[in-house]
């Protein structure tokens, strides 16, 4: 029997959260646009993980299957003031999320989703966003398959680089 867990994640799991970015996502992001992302040390990631962590309305939590960290999502709050053109608004965003290869398929994303969502209503907040690169076609098809929609298309023109 498999047992999986998702506890919160501290600025101590700083370097645990650099090597699931790493492996899970961070690679594919460099290796598909190396003109937006570049490689980076874990130690570097870990000291980012580290000071993100200690910042307000910054939450991570850290997925393990069998006792093994398979996965992790990183959340931040955001708050915009009224505009001339837009309402006051309050949401989370799921800056972060990533769940190693041979872990992926077997409910992980989805419970860290729902870890994030419940933590965000308990803050009073009932929107939570994301953002996928559209050349991730499979992470786009999981995240539409939790519930999320596009609402805004971000469009490129010029060569990368």
């Amino acid at each position: 029997m498999t047992s999986r867990s998702i506890r919160a994640a501290g600025s101590a799991d700083a370097r645990r959260l650099a090597r699931l970015n790493d492996v899970g996502v961070h690679a594919l992001h460099v290796d598909r646009r190396p003109d937006v992302f570049q490689a980076v040390s874990r130690d570097e990631l870990a000291a980012w993980y580290t000071e993100m962590l200690e910042k307000p309305g910054v939450d991570a939590w850290i997925a393990t299957r069998d006792g093994e960290d398979v996965g992790y999502t990183l959340m931040m709050e955001h708050a915009r003031p009224r505009s001339p053109f837009t309402h006051a608004r309050r949401w989370c965003e799921i800056d972060q999320i990533a769940v190693l290869p041979a872990a992926r398929g077997q409910g992980i994303a989805r419970a860290l989703v729902e870890t994030a969502t419940l933590a965000a209503r308990a803050r009073g907040i009932a929107h939570v966003e994301l953002t996928v690169w559209s050349f991730n076609e499979a992470a786009r098809a999981a995240f539409e398959r939790l519930g999320f929609r596009p609402r805004i298309l971000r469009m490129e023109r010029g060569e990368p680089g």
